[in-house]
């Protein structure tokens, strides 16, 4: 009689890691006269906010705060009625924070490029005197002590205030982007080496130097690879799609690219095996009644002999048996190799505590 392994015994909870908890807030459970006060309050440590043409109507709005230690993360959601809001940075004891602002809500112009939304990137001193208007409604925002970059960047917030949406401008965007999904499985005792990787980055986007480059090379690349991989599965379809439009899509140049995806095993056959994902998902999917040969056609496998051969041999089972797996409800013969991928304070207190 064949004996049957113990299941592996559970970690007791204070083994498992503190992972980063946000703080919530949200206007929605007040009464709509006071929604508007509500938010007002949260927002004075840093800007003093207004509504000229009137606060009646209510504000449901709502921000998650991420407190990292070195630097704060803010996702604030507003209403979207078009009413212009107004600020200015508050004139009494100001923080002497660094503020980067990512508005990707679609309220900005048209930005040519792959991405699915426009986006622009802000960055200003809270030091200093600063009027603004917007209807935006959806704003990422890091907050910094200067004191975290230390003399190299001090003058930056006498610069444009506006970072392009372009090469290292777009780099720093997707950063703050894939930092703000990733941080809630983050545990505590790793937020010390996503400070010094957010400044690296943040110092080598704003001012570039082949110093700050080779400070900041693992955060630039591992962004540049989400980034890539977002171009990718938007072009999974595409007949014309290879390593010079990725190229093209991520600003880098074609030597840059393949050294990337090394080790990958290259450009061309990272594309091919999310292809093969892409169909595998399609005819594992019990609703898709689209015949195999043209789902292979859809994701680039002109040849149907060369698809069957190239699934089974990424996946161990033929493109038939996922389908029929799919079909009568029962798992696949074989598993999907798949790719590896990549509390109790306020948010002025978060602010004032990154003085400490």
């Amino acid at each position: 009689m064949r004996s049957v392994p113990e299941p592996a015994a559970a970690l007791p909870a204070e083994a498992l890691p503190v992972l980063v908890q946000p703080i919530d807030f949200s206007t929605r459970a007040l009464l709509p006269r006071s929604q508007f006060e509500a938010w007002r309050h949260l927002m004075s440590p840093v800007i003093d906010f207004d509504i000229p043409d009137g606060r009646d109507g209510g504000f449901a709005a709502e921000q998650k705060v991420f407190d990292v230690g070195g630097f704060a993360l803010t996702r604030a959601r507003m209403p979207a009625d078009g009413r212009m809001r107004v600020w200015q940075h508050v004139k009494k004891n100001p923080l002497d924070h660094w503020c980067f602002v990512l508005v990707n809500d679609g309220t900005g112009p048209p930005v040519p490029g792959n991405r699915p939304e426009s986006r622009q990137l802000f960055f200003r001193s809270l030091a200093e005197r600063f009027d603004g208007a917007a209807n935006d409604t959806s704003v990422l925002t890091l907050y910094a002590p200067r004191e975290l970059f230390g003399e190299g960047l001090s003058s930056i917030d006498r610069g444009a205030g506006t970072v392009a949406d372009l090469g290292l401008g777009a780099l720093l965007g997707d950063y703050f982007l894939n930092l703000e999904k990733r941080l809630p499985n983050i545990p505590v005792a790793d937020l010390p080496h996503v400070v010094e990787a957010t400044r690296a980055m943040i110092a080598a986007c704003i001012r570039p130097s082949a110093d700050r480059f080779e400070v900041a090379h693992d955060a630039i690349v591992a962004t540049l690879m989400e980034r890539a991989r977002v171009v990718i599965r938007q072009n999974l379809r595409s007949v014309t799609f290879g390593p010079d439009k990725l190229a093209q899509a991520l600003g880098v140049s074609r030597s840059k690219l393949y050294r990337m995806f090394e080790p990958y095993g290259g450009v061309a056959r990272y594309v091919h095996r999310q292809r093969l994902l892409a169909a595998h998902a399609a005819l594992s999917d019990a609703a898709n009644k689209t015949p195999i040969i043209q789902i292979a056609e859809g994701f680039d496998f002109s040849d149907p002999s060369g698809f069957s051969r190239a699934f089974k041999q990424e996946f161990g089972h033929s493109p038939r048996d996922a389908r029929l797996a799919a079909t009568v409800g029962a798992p696949v013969p074989s598993a999907i190799r798949r790719l590896s991928g990549m509390g109790g304070a306020d948010f002025g207190e978060v602010l004032r505590r990154l003085c400490a």
